[in-house]
């Protein structure tokens, strides 16, 4: 049975964890860098989550009472380039850094994290959420266009970096 819960600080590790392995695998340099990489997000969480703010949330799921993903919901604006900042007034809910850890993957682990992620906005008075996933990602494209995302336009960090595509989903109908 997976169960969702807001994270704790105490949670950071593993959450970085999970985090690491998703966006960081091994491979290549990363294989050396990961456990500063892993040690920086946990940093980077704990300081999140003891001091939250009204309108972030970072929520785990647990399955047989260990942690299997997370997800990071927040009211903010939508992230720009690593070179270009982003200056948006428009504040929306995004969606950043769902993950599942290998062990944990094909048993519905991101399709209820994501629910729980709506929800919140739901709680939030929000209309719609958005979320970027690389183009080149196409299980959790897949994921997230049978939870009905749409996407809304195509991204590139550089003119011949890896694409990034920006989605939508409407809360409401």
């Amino acid at each position: 049975m997976i169960t969702v819960r807001p994270a704790r600080a105490q949670d950071a590790p593993m959450v970085a964890e999970i985090l690491t392995e998703a966006f960081h695998p091994p491979v290549g340099l990363n294989q050396f860098a990961q456990p500063w990489i892993r040690a920086s997000l946990g940093r980077e969480l704990e300081r999140r989550l003891a001091r939250p703010s009204a309108h972030y949330r970072c929520l785990i799921a647990l399955v047989d009472a260990r942690i299997a993903g997370t997800v990071e919901v927040a009211i903010r604006g939508l992230p720009g380039t690593w070179w270009m900042p982003s200056f948006a007034v428009q504040r929306l809910l995004y969606v950043s850094n769902l993950a599942v850890g290998v062990s944990w993957r094909r048993l519905g682990v991101a399709r209820r994290l994501l629910s729980e992620a709506e929800q919140v906005g739901r709680e939030w008075n929000q209309s719609s959420l958005k979320l970027h996933v690389m183009e080149s990602n196409a299980g959790a494209f897949k994921l997230y266009s049978a939870q009905g995302y749409e996407v809304e336009r195509t991204e590139t960090e550089w003119v011949v970096g890896p694409r990034k595509l920006l989605l939508g989903k409407r809360l409401y109908s």
